[in-house]
């Protein structure tokens, strides 16, 4: 059973990425695979996603997954889903295919996953490994700002330093990051917890 929800998690992930890049090749200077993909890849909700494909579909597989490997999968997608609901998600629901991707990409990979974990994710897990799984939102923060210097827009409002700076900026990485890690901290001690 864990190595079926392993693979369909896996599957509805990639499908959901291999969608959204199907549905962008209609805008404007999109066209191109190459400028689509690196578009694409400016955000942490389709990183992500292609984090928990890998990690789930090789789980599926009954390939080895290390334990931190996983939980960085697992916290990082249910902190994509839980961001995009506090604070990214549109007043106005998407339609079509965009409404589908965007389903899957927020909510139904973060839900997926959270249920992988509870019945089937690694256990007994210390808190002092949760700094290893913010590596991956860190990391991606520093990127997303290097692409948004580079570029001259910002994947995400809140690394935006044109619009608020580099001090509340930094304020606003070090608050996500903190809400990862309090969250990460949250999962560790239930994993002591779960059968």
């Amino acid at each position: 059973m864990a190595r079926t929800l392993a693979l369909i998690l896996g599957a509805v992930a990639l499908a959901a990425v291999v969608a959204e890049f199907v549905r962008l090749g209609g805008r404007p200077g999109l066209a191109d695979w190459g400028a689509r993909a690196w578009e694409m890849a400016r955000f942490f909700t389709i990183l992500t996603n292609v984090l928990v494909a890998g990690t789930m579909l090789a789980q599926g597989l009954g390939r080895r997954v290390p334990a931190d490997l996983a939980m960085t999968a697992v916290l990082n997608i249910l902190m994509v889903g839980a961001v995009y609901q506090v604070l990214l998600r549109p007043e106005v629901p998407f339609q079509g295919l965009r409404f589908w991707t965007d389903l899957a990409l927020h909510a139904l990979v973060p839900a997926g996953a959270l249920l992988w974990w509870l019945g089937f994710g690694p256990r007994g897990l210390a808190a002092a490994r949760v700094p290893r799984w913010l590596i991956w939102p860190a990391a991606y923060c520093g990127y997303a700002l290097w692409r948004g210097l580079a570029e001259g827009r910002y994947p995400y409002f809140f690394v935006d330093v044109g619009r608020f700076g580099w001090a509340q900026v930094g304020l606003n990485i070090a608050g996500l990051v903190a809400v990862f890690g309090v969250v990460g901290w949250a999962m560790a001690a239930l994993s002591r917890r779960l059968p």
